[in-house]
């Protein structure tokens, strides 16, 4: 049910980074910890299971940590090495366009 949305949130962040590329001294941090902190959201677990059968958009957790995992500038900008948790290998990287 959250396949088209999924992409869509991917998408997003690769538009707004192939924007940013193009930004002197572009503050990868800021733009990481904003992206999160717009998804973060506290929902009590009833609604979170609610909302997991009735919505077409990802959990917000998700809709931030997915899509910036497949980013190099994520992964740079935190120093992110393999074992970390926010790691993922290159070859499982999702790429859109």
């Amino acid at each position: 049910m959250v396949q088209s949305e999924a992409i869509g949130d991917l998408g997003s962040v690769k538009c707004l980074l192939s924007i940013a590329k193009k930004q002197e001294n572009f503050d990868y941090d800021m733009f990481f910890t904003q992206l999160a902190t717009i998804q973060k959201n506290c929902r009590y677990e009833a609604a979170e299971q609610f909302y997991i059968v009735t919505n077409e958009h990802p959990v917000e957790c998700y809709r931030c940590n997915i899509p910036v995992q497949n980013y190099d500038e994520f992964i740079e900008t935190y120093d992110i090495k393999e074992g970390d948790g926010m790691y993922l290998a290159p070859e499982d990287r999702i790429t859109v366009w």
